[in-house]
């Protein structure tokens, strides 16, 4: 069964770089290139969020092993890679997708140095901005891809949470003059 699974993904991942190559250079009447370049888009984002948390993740692992190895007198393990091909999940269901190696290596290595805190949420989003506007530029796409969106909704959510703090103190107190002058005219009649 190992077999035949390696033989579909290999044929998958042949239809992921048919596909990307296809964005590049489309030969469909307009409104299927747009769709195609659409689609080729929203996969290249979800493949960019995927490589950087697999960046990290494994980053992660290597330094435990590594430490270990150290720790028992062995040989470091081998540096962490990745792949240019990463099966997604998409609304029709998992999907390979393709991205070229020199992306896929600078946006893991990227989620390696924010997991080691060499850069910051901020310098990360920019650095994979930069990367992602040249990918956008090169597959000509409608929509730049916009990556890393769970690091700015996780800000968004703090700054959020932050406000509803204060919106809630600034509640409390409006309502607690309220109620006490509501008391105060209750007790007066």
């Amino acid at each position: 069964m190992g077999l035949f699974k390696g033989m579909k993904d290999s044929r998958e991942q042949q239809k992921a770089k048919a596909f990307y190559d296809n964005g590049m250079n489309p030969a469909q009447n307009a409104g299927d290139a747009r769709r195609t370049k659409s689609i080729l888009g929203n996969r290249c984002s979800a493949f960019i969020n995927l490589t950087f948390i697999e960046g990290a993740r494994k980053t992660t692992e290597y330094i435990e092993a590594a430490t270990l190895a150290k720790s028992q007198g062995r040989p470091n393990p081998p540096q962490p890679s990745t792949s240019a091909y990463k099966e997604v999940r998409t609304m029709g269901g998992k999907v390979w997708v393709y991205l070229p190696q020199s992306y896929t290596n600078q946006i893991f290595a990227l989620g390696s140095k924010y997991q080691q805190e060499l850069v910051t949420k901020d310098r990360a989003i920019e650095l994979a901005t930069t990367i992602t506007d040249e990918i956008t530029s090169n597959l000509e796409l409608d929509h730049p891809i916009i990556p890393l969106q769970f690091l700015v909704s996780d800000e968004e959510e703090e700054h959020a949470e932050d406000l509803d703090l204060n919106e809630n103190d600034t509640d409390d107190d409006s309502e607690g003059d309220t109620d006490d002058d509501s008391e105060g005219d209750t007790q007066e009649t």
